[in-house]
């Protein structure tokens, strides 16, 4: 019988692991890699949540898709606007689409929904979290997305007891229909209802209470406004006062005083300097995209002032009529003047009285004719727009 001291005298030795792994490492190709079926893990930890899934949006929202974008050294290539939609509620959607982008190729659609990028949810985000979670993405970029203006797929033959997320999650056009009186079971839920269309921004209308996205064809000329607001102002947000006859805008003829600019051209406008809204509204492209916000009730902060006029002296304002309808605005503020030393007056303040005579209704020469014979001590009562607080 062989003893066991002598069996592993005979065995072969056996160099160590790691021995053997830097020998097959330096034998290896570098192109090797590419040529495996299946790509080795370079990334842990490896989870299904990673990455945000069709399933958990598809029971409340309709049309849900993925949609994975390669995003090269440019950006993806998508316009962004946060909004209210009537069947899916506030959110984050693709205003414009450039064209040859990313996101084109991919087939991303104007009107979208963005309900995730990658992992991150967008559900009840802001513009500037979103915009900001847009542009750090690198890379294969997934998104989940939602369109509420496409009508869902209609539920086929034999099959009128379906669910409705079966409809909702087709990309098919049609509408979905309600079953048949005869032979069909009713539904488990009620229908996903028919979705409004996505406005066209070059023809759609503005309307009272929501924020709406406007194109307006300027063809390398200016707007032809006059608006307020500002940081650095008395007036927190980018109001129109006068929309200049005759102008783009004019022409256009869907803008109109008191209306709220929110963003132009995908650069918002909350909370930035007059300067850098003047910068951006007075562009000369071919089009003008912008998001408007036109209050339900136009609301203003009333002001009453006194000034002293001297003799001879001005108060150190220049008036203005306004050109759609009577009554005027304070176009400028003379520096070192009554007005300007006394700080409480602002351009595009609306004049409703001077020492009690009323010049709502008043044309520029009727007001500028008191203006010019108020003497002493001058009252005036002015309304200034106030913007929506956001």
């Amino acid at each position: 019988m062989l003893q066991l001291s002598s069996i592993k005298k005979k065995l072969p030795k056996v160099r160590k692991l790691s021995s053997i792994v830097d020998l097959r490492r330096s034998f290896r190709r570098k192109a090797a890699i590419e040529d495996i079926a299946v790509k080795p893990i370079t990334h842990f930890p490896i989870s299904l949540s990673d990455e945000a899934t069709e399933e958990q949006y598809a029971s409340s929202y309709p049309n849900v898709r993925t949609v994975s974008v390669k995003k090269g050294t440019q950006s993806l290539g998508i316009m962004i606007i946060e909004g209210r939609h009537a069947e899916v509620g506030q959110g984050i959607f693709i205003s414009d689409i450039q064209e040859d982008s990313a996101a084109e190729k991919a087939g991303l659609e104007i009107g979208e929904m963005i309900l995730a990028v990658n992992k991150d949810t967008l559900v009840g985000s802001n513009y500037e979290n979103a915009a900001n979670l847009l542009k750090r993405t690198e890379g294969l970029v997934t998104l989940v997305v939602s369109n509420p203006g496409k009508k869902s797929s209609e539920t086929p033959s034999g099959e009128a007891g379906a669910t409705p997320a079966t409809s909702i999650r087709s990309h098919s056009p049609g509408a979905l229909k309600p079953p048949s009186a005869a032979g069909s079971k009713p539904p488990s839920r009620p229908t996903t209802p028919t979705p409004e269309p996505v406005a066209d921004p070059a023809t759609c209308p503005i309307n009272p209470g929501k924020d709406t996205t406007v194109e307006i064809n300027t063809d390398n000329k200016s707007l032809g406004i006059f608006f307020i607001g500002g940081k650095d102002t008395l007036v927190n947000g980018i109001v129109l006062v006068e929309i200049y006859p005759g102008g783009v805008a004019d022409k256009d003829g869907r803008l109109q005083p008191g209306d709220q600019i929110l963003d132009v051209n995908g650069t918002t406008l909350k909370d930035v300097t007059n300067t850098t809204a003047s910068q951006a509204l007075r562009q000369t492209l071919p089009k003008m995209k912008l998001i408007v916000h036109r209050p339900a009730t136009q609301e203003y902060t009333p002001l009453e002032v006194e000034l002293m006029k001297k003799p001879g002296k001005g108060l150190g304002i220049s008036v203005v009529a306004r050109k759609n309808g009577k009554g005027v605005y304070i176009a400028d503020i003379i520096s070192g003047g009554p007005a300007d030393m006394d700080g409480k007056i602002a351009k595009g303040d609306l004049i409703i009285s001077v020492n009690g005579q009323s010049v709502e209704n008043s044309t520029g020469e009727e007001a500028g004719a008191i203006l010019k014979i108020a003497s002493g001590k001058v009252s005036l009562k002015l309304n200034r727009y106030k913007p929506v607080q956001r």
